[in-house]
């Protein structure tokens, strides 16, 4: 029998992660499965998973991960970069250090698991990496900007990466979902509510917005919002087709955004926004 390809998932103690955690190992890969704590990841043990914590904002831990998987499979044929949270806010309030954990995180972090199996998978001449990025790497929305800055800097490393790394037999694939049913929108919501607005002008501004994230939150099938086992089906075809493509645009509301980002002009587009999405008000 052969031995089962061995698949290490970053972020995997809720929603995406996690789903896609489960459907792997029901294809018969060798899941490991992480989270900056193990405690979440019971249920994933039980149903055949490794678990391990690993902090992408710690290489130690992230270094131990892979030293694991290679001393048990040689290698790991195949990486799922999924951890990722959202800061908002507007650009002018963020705290520098909230902006650099945020690209800690969303970026660096998954940056440095990529190079960390790519040494493995060169060795062994193939591999899979599939990055969860998200169509808020192709356009960006007020208030989101440091969120949209991480997931475009994730996406255009990506494809560095797919032209780089397919000579040795390792395919690279992006995975871009609009919203999700996850933790993600709440996360997002306790982070802007968690700052009080420094400067009256964006106090409005900080409300509407909370606002517009409680109803997304409220009523996800008005908005468009997906199954995080829509975006697990997209990691898995980007994983086991014999040719996978570069980029696997998961959901109706993300095609549409896309859509209308390629067709519209600029100034149009920012009309559009501006009428979905609420924007500073300045005082007179």
């Amino acid at each position: 029998m052969t031995r089962p390809r061995a698949v290490v998932v970053t972020g995997c103690s809720s929603g995406i992660g996690r789903a896609v955690a489960l459907r792997l190992l029901g294809r018969g890969y060798a899941v490991y499965a992480t989270a900056r704590s193990a405690g979440p990841l019971r249920e994933l043990a039980a149903a055949g998973a490794e678990v391990l914590p690993v902090d992408l904002t710690d290489q130690a831990s992230m270094e131990e991960c892979v030293r694991r998987v290679e001393k048990r499979h040689g290698a790991a044929w195949g990486l799922v970069n999924n951890a990722g949270y959202a800061l908002a806010g507007p650009v002018e309030e963020l705290d520098p250090r909230d902006i650099r954990q945020q690209f800690e995180v969303n970026v660096f972090g998954q940056l440095a698991m990529a190079q960390l199996v790519l040494p493995g998978m060169r060795r062994a001449g193939e591999g899979r990496i599939v990055n969860i990025s998200s169509v808020a790497g192709r356009f960006t929305l007020p208030g989101a900007g440091c969120y949209h800055a991480s997931k475009h800097a994730l996406t255009s490393f990506s494809d560095a990466l797919r032209f780089e790394t397919r000579p040795f037999g390792v395919r690279v694939s992006t995975i871009e979902p609009g919203a999700v049913r996850t933790r993600f929108i709440e996360t997002a919501l306790r982070l802007l509510i968690a700052h009080e607005a420094r400067d009256p002008v964006y106090a409005a501004f900080r409300d509407d917005l909370a606002h517009c994230y409680r109803r997304v939150q409220h009523s996800p099938r008005r908005y468009g919002v997906g199954s995080p086992v829509r975006v697990a089906r997209a990691v898995e075809r980007a994983l086991s087709a014999r040719s996978p493509r570069s980029r696997y645009v998961v959901g109706t509301a993300a095609r549409a955004s896309l859509g209308l980002r390629r067709t519209l002009p600029g100034a149009l587009f920012d009309v559009l926004v501006r009428a979905q999405l609420p924007t500073p008000c300045p005082k007179r």
